[in-house]
């Protein structure tokens, strides 16, 4: 495509009027012209067509990704919530009692109390054993559920990493896109003046915006082969990221 480039460049080089007083060399070159941006759009339109849909699948392939990265270990350490929630209901009571018993031993001892503060420390430490057990049942669920948690925050690192290149590829094309719009508002304008020209039979002006819009149309497929290829790319990431998947 680069060297069709090239050679339309030196034949439209060798067909533009020097002075541009020439109407008829400015016809001739806009019959040339004119076939080669008819190739060129037609171009253009199927290579949008295929970006797009690799786009598209791309983009498919990275919301499931992403779904299956918040579903790592999710299994898992939903159930451990709810263990845990489950044994702090369970052992709710007795640790409601102990605090209210040790409280109360506290504030009987602070009024001089000792009688009452004593009775309430034989009952309290009456449920010492039992407390302590269900303090460590409830230390248990817990930490399992923090490792759960801890190991799913690494699995899911790995898979993210991967997909940084992604990340820096997506913004890349963003970036041409920006060219590619403003290589599409260049264009539309030098049709307009084509037209213009046209209607009132001013070739070497038609010539002249003719040529324009095929520059312009030359800016947007090397810009759409770009992101063609950085799609590819992100297609090859989706594929590594996924890889990492436990």
């Amino acid at each position: 495509m680069l060297v069709l480039l090239l050679v339309a460049a030196l034949w439209w080089g060798s067909i533009l009027p020097a002075q541009a007083d020439s109407w008829e060399a400015a016809l001739d070159g806009i019959d040339a012209v004119y076939d080669d941006v008819t190739e060129l759009e037609a171009l253009i339109k199927l290579e949008s067509k295929q970006t797009q849909t690799l786009r598209q699948k791309n983009n498919d392939s990275l919301q499931a990704l992403n779904k299956d990265i918040q579903a790592i270990d999710a299994a898992l350490i939903a159930r451990l919530t709810g263990e845990v929630k489950q044994i702090e209901q369970k052992h709710a009571a007795l640790l409601s009692q102990y605090s209210s018993l040790s409280k109360q031993a506290a504030a009987a001892r602070k009024q001089k109390n000792t009688k009452a503060a004593a009775l309430l420390d034989l009952k309290r430490n009456n449920l010492k054993p039992s407390y302590t057990q269900a303090k460590a049942e409830i230390k248990a669920k817990k930490d399992a559920l923090t490792a759960a948690k801890k190991q799913a925050t690494t699995k899911k690192k790995a898979v993210k990493d991967a997909l940084l290149p992604v990340t820096a590829l997506k913004k890349q094309i963003t970036a041409e896109n920006k060219v590619i719009a403003d290589a599409r508002k260049s264009k539309t304008a030098a049709n307009k003046k084509y037209r213009s020209a046209v209607k009132i039979g001013d070739a070497v002006t038609a010539l002249t915006q003719m040529m324009v819009v095929y520059d312009q149309l030359a800016r947007i497929h090397t810009s759409q082969q770009k992101t063609y290829t950085w799609e590819k790319k992100i297609a090859e990431g989706l594929a590594a990221a996924e890889a990492k998947l436990p």
